[in-house]
C-alpha cells in the first residue's frame, strides 16, 4: 500500500526506477524507513531486482538497491565505540542521533543507532564512515572514539511494550495518552507539527491503523500493535511498542 504523505519520495523512487531501466544499471538509495521500504517494494514490482541491507539481521532502516538484473545487496558500514556508563547520564539513541545531526550529517546516510549496555553502534553508508569516525568524539559528556568494525553479537533495537487507555483511535486521543497530556494539548501539538505518523508530519486528525509509527517531539517513538480490549465504558486499551 502506498502511504499518503510520501508523494515526494514516491516521485523520487519512480525517477530512480526509470533511470535504472533506461540505463540498465543498478541504482542505490540512502537508508530508508520501514514505510519507505514498503513503497520501494511496491514500485519495484516484478520488473526489477530489489536487494536491501541494514547491516545486521534485524535492522530497521535499510539501504535498497534496484537493478534490472540479479545483484548483490548494498554495503553498509558499522562503527563501534565504548563509553563508561559509570560517569554521567547513560547514552540513548536520541543522544547519538543528536550528535550526528549536530555535525550536519543527512539522516539518509545513517541507519540504525544502537546502544547495547556500554557499546555504541552506528550503521552508515561507506562514504560517511571515515567522517563520522574522525569527527564524532563527544556525545553528551562522554568522550567516544569510533572505529569501523563488525557485528560480533546479536543486535536488536530496544523496545518496551506499553498499553494506553483511550476514548478512540483518533490520533489526538492517542497522542494525549502517549504524551500524558490533555486532548487539547495533543491537538495543539499536531497543529505545531510536533507529531509524525509513518515519518510524515501530520497537522490534522486521522484514524490510527495497526503497525502505524507515531513519533512525538521530545516524547518518543511508538509503534501501534493492536487493540487489546474495550472497557465497560467503551474505551479502548491499545498496545504499543515504545522505542528506547
Amino acid at each position: 500500500m502506498i502511504r499518503q504523505g510520501h508523494e515526494w519520495f514516491i516521485a523520487k523512487i519512480k525517477d530512480m526506477t526509470a533511470l535504472c531501466q533506461r540505463r540498465q544499471q543498478p541504482v542505490t538509495t540512502g537508508f530508508l524507513t520501514l514505510a519507505e521500504q514498503e513503497i520501494v517494494k511496491t514500485l519495484a514490482g516484478n520488473q526489477l531486482t530489489l536487494q536491501m541491507n541494514g547491516g545486521y539481521e534485524d535492522a530497521e532502516r535499510k539501504i535498497a538497491r534496484l537493478s534490472p538484473y540479479p545483484c548483490q545487496a548494498p554495503d553498509v558500514c558499522v562503527l563501534t565505540a565504548r563509553y563508561d556508563g559509570r560517569f554521567g547520564k547513560a547514552l540513548t539513541h536520541k543522544d547519538i542521533l543528536g550528535a550526528l545531526m549536530h555535525l550536519g550529517i543527512e539522516r539518509e546516510t545513517i541507519g540504525d543507532l544502537l546502544v547495547m549496555e556500554e557499546r555504541l553502534y552506528i550503521f552508515c553508508t561507506e562514504g560517511m564512515a571515515d567522517y563520522i569516525a574522525s569527527s564524532l568524539t563527544q556525545i553528551g559528556r562522554h568522550s567516544v572514539s569510533f572505529s569501523e568494525g563488525e557485528v560480533g553479537e546479536p543486535l536488536r533495537i530496544m523496545r518496551e511494550q506499553i498499553t494506553v487507555n483511550v476514548a478512540g483511535l483518533r490520533l489526538d486521543a492517542v497522542v494525549a495518552a502517549l504524551a500524558h497530556c490533555s486532548r487539547a494539548k495533543a491537538k495543539a501539538m499536531l497543529k505545531q507539527g510536533l507529531v509524525k505518523v509513518n515519518d510524515v508530519v501530520l497537522d490534522e486528525n486521522r484514524q490510527m491503523c495497526n503497525n502505524d509509527f507515531v513519533s512525538i517531539r521530545k516524547i518518543g517513538r511508538f509503534r501501534f500493535l493492536d487493540v487489546v480490549s474495550t472497557t465497560r465504558k467503551d474505551r479502548f486499551v491499545l498496545r504499543f511498542e515504545k522505542y528506547m
